[in-house]
């Protein structure tokens, strides 16, 4: 048996014992430690050369559009799903959760599945039960991927962002830092925009969230914030305007990101799989 054999095979035995749900399979990169919940015989993860990830966002309860996002993100054969949060819409329903976890079977069983929590993960007793994670990050094709609760705090996503960003770090969390969507009214969206001179000082050229209900891209100061929050749930309007909003769409949709050593390239996808918006990040 080799050594990495070995080591899932214990992480299994380990998360079986606390985590019996059979359905709820996941493997996740937590703070650069592999997380094995649920390991079964139809899982079939393994490492590859592919640089894919896919990205997206408030799914809720529109399960018929989720279902069809899940079949497009397949097509890419993505190495890393993340999912930006507002994954149910009631954190304490199970049938909520169920659903999820049966439309999301496929890209679990054989990518890394991140997530962040949204405020529909709320009460979060099940998020905590299932996932356990608030700030953390992992380490993919040579780039930090940053994962924030903004609802831990403020000052815990600065201190978070100060101790572990580094040159070639992506930022993920469910909460946008720009918005021309109707949640720029929410406090804790307005309180984010002190990050904003953080991801500056660190040099982080990629934010990426969620919240609102739609496809949006701003450039500000050469940095890219993109919000991917058509995942399922009703889209929104825009309600205001915004000089550095570069394209938006009320569309339900994900991201595909492509990755070079040297820059990323960023495709965007309405949900049917009908090409967004193109472009490319330098690093």
């Amino acid at each position: 048996m080799t050594f990495k054999k070995y080591v899932i095979l214990l992480l299994i035995t380990f998360s079986i014992l606390i985590f019996p749900e059979t359905n709820k399979i996941l493997y996740f990169n937590f703070n650069n430690k592999i997380i094995v919940k649920n390991y079964d015989e139809n899982f079939n993860f393994s490492l590859n050369d592919s640089s894919v990830v896919a990205i997206y966002g408030d799914s809720r309860w529109g399960d018929k559009i989720h279902s069809e996002i899940v079949s497009q993100i397949l097509k890419f054969n993505p190495h890393v799903v993340i999912h930006l949060g507002d994954m149910v819409n009631k954190g304490d329903n199970i049938n909520d959760w169920e659903k999820f976890f049966e439309i999301t079977y496929d890209l679990r069983k054989c990518s890394y599945f991140q997530v962040v929590k949204g405020n529909h993960e709320n009460p979060s007793d099940y998020f905590d039960k299932i996932f356990g994670v608030k700030n953390y990050y992992s380490d993919f094709f040579g780039y930090r991927f940053i994962f924030l609760d903004a609802e831990s705090g403020i000052n815990e996503c600065l201190e978070f962002i100060k101790n572990y960003a580094n040159e070639k770090s992506i930022v993920f969390l469910h909460y946008p830092i720009f918005t021309v969507g109707p949640h720029y009214k929410d406090s804790i969206v307005k309180k984010l925009k002190i990050l904003h001179e953080i991801f500056l000082n660190k040099n982080v050229k990629l934010v990426i969230s969620a919240h609102e209900h739609n496809y949006q891209h701003f450039v500000v100061n050469n940095f890219h914030y993109i919000i991917t929050g058509g995942g399922g749930a009703a889209t929104y309007n825009k309600v205001l305007n915004n000089e550095n909003l570069t394209f938006f769409s009320k569309v339900h949709n994900f991201i595909i990101l492509e990755f070079n050593n040297k820059f990323i390239t960023v495709k965007s996808y309405k949900y049917n799989g009908e090409l967004l918006e193109e472009f490319n990040v330098q690093y």
